[in-house]
Parts: C-alpha cells; sequence; structure tokens
C-alpha cells in the first residue's frame, strides 16, 4: 500500500494522542501480566467483531492507513515522551488506539533465538500477519500469543 504524505495539523492530532495513549499504557504496565497481555488480545477482537462483519474493500484499506499512521504517530512519540516507552508499552498504546477505532491487532511477545548467556525478550503489535510495531522481528520467537 503506498504511504500518503499527513498534513501538519492531522500530525498534530495523531502526536497528542499518542503521547495520552502512551501515558495510558506506561501507568498499566505497571499492573500487567502476562495473562492480562492475552486478555488485551481477546478485547481487541471482541471491539472488532462489534464492527460492521461486511467491510468495503475501500474500508479495509482505510484501516490500514489506520494502522499505518497510529504505528507511525506511536513510534515517534515514544522517543519523545520523558518516560520510557519500550516496545511492550508501544504494543498496549497502539492496541487500545485501534481498539477504540474497531481495528483489531494482537499483541506478541518472543524471545530471542540462538542467545545462550543473555535473556531478551520483544513485544510487538501485529493484524492479519503484519508487524505494525516492533521492528525485525526476525530473530525473535514468539512465546506468548492469544492465537
Amino acid at each position: 500500500m503506498k504511504r500518503e504524505r499527513i498534513r501538519f495539523d492531522r500530525l498534530v492530532v495523531l502526536a497528542l494522542i499518542a503521547g495520552l495513549e502512551l501515558a495510558r499504557a506506561r501507568g498499566l504496565l505497571a499492573k500487567t501480566s502476562p495473562l492480562d497481555v492475552l486478555r488485551l488480545n481477546d478485547r481487541s477482537a471482541i471491539a472488532a467483531a462489534a464492527a460492521p462483519l461486511t467491510r468495503s474493500q475501500e474500508q479495509a484499506t482505510h484501516d490500514w492507513r489506520i494502522c499505518h499512521e497510529v504505528a507511525y504517530a506511536i513510534k515517534g512519540m515514544a522517543r519523545r515522551v520523558p518516560w520510557r516507552s519500550d516496545c511492550l508499552v508501544q504494543a498496549m498504546a497502539a492496541q487500545h488506539w485501534l481498539m477504540r477505532r474497531g481495528i483489531a491487532s494482537e499483541i506478541v511477545i518472543g524471545t530471542a533465538t540462538g542467545r545462550q548467556s543473555e535473556f531478551e525478550a520483544h513485544a510487538w503489535l501485529a493484524r492479519e500477519g503484519e508487524v505494525l510495531l516492533g521492528g525485525d522481528i526476525s530473530r525473535f520467537e514468539t512465546l506468548l500469543r492469544s492465537r
């Protein structure tokens, strides 16, 4: 899908929402367990199921555009907020934002493969098999997912 340039006024709105979603997710992180991540995925799927069953090609394209805007805004604001916004915080923030729009996504948690000395975990957000947030996940093996 070709990416369109985002107007400046739209960028400002996206940045504000992203900042609020990141703050919310950071606050929830202290109370979040692996089981809670699965519950978040289930809530996202339920919210998307409540959306109309038949989606036109135009609506599907619009949903993907929203997904890419949300990912862009979350990644950009995560570097600018004064608190730590690592991968799980970003995934939680973006998933909540998309869920409010009726778009399902899934938080996936994985571990680095081929490492003997250090444990390394990573979280990413996916939709229909496409990674929205989390970068290159090729060296990670899925540890936790709902589906």
